[in-house]
């Protein structure tokens, strides 16, 4: 009984053993990435849920999305593949968390209208958007026009986006 018990665990173990590391496999052209933060913040006050881009010239995608604290951790993503971290390399950094207006119809509701009331509807809905402050100048949104940059060294590192008074960019 003993050996059935034995041979029961080393079985589990071995395939435990061979299903490790069996993620997706880093694709060719995956670059080498070091860790990477960046910051938003208004003044002192960390602002949450801000989608962060770095303009790469490679084929992966480099982003993040902002925590509570204000903390986007950046990742590198090619095909099915995501490091965290960046590449070494100097970015244009798009930031954007658009303002988003409260509906006034369920998404049941919106469902059963005809496409183009739910056409309008939406035309409406964004045109409320639009009108609301934002948290983020709007010309950190434009990769041609974002004023901001950051510089990923093969030490990682941080960079802080302060939008105190910039509102209205």
């Amino acid at each position: 009984m003993l050996k059935k018990i034995l041979l029961s665990c080393a079985l589990v173990a071995a395939v435990a053993t061979s299903l490790t590391g069996c993620g997706p496999k880093k694709p060719d052209g995956m670059p080498e990435v070091y860790p990477f933060a960046v910051k938003v913040v208004d003044g002192s006050t960390p602002i949450a849920d801000v989608q962060v881009f770095f303009i790469y010239d490679g084929n992966a995608v480099v982003a993040g999305t902002t925590d509570a604290k204000g903390v986007a951790t950046m990742q590198t993503t090619l095909q099915n593949y995501t490091e965290k971290g960046a590449p070494a390399g100097e970015y244009r950094v798009t930031c954007t968390k658009d303002p988003l207006a409260e509906h006034w119809k369920t998404p049941e509701e919106i469902s059963k209208m005809p496409l183009g009331e739910q056409m309008e509807y939406q035309k409406e809905w964004q045109a409320k958007c639009d009108e609301l402050p934002r948290e983020i100048p709007i010309i950190w949104k434009n990769f041609d026009k974002t004023p901001l940059t950051a510089e990923v060294t093969t030490q990682g590192g941080e960079v802080v986006f302060d939008v105190e008074g910039r509102a209205e960019e």
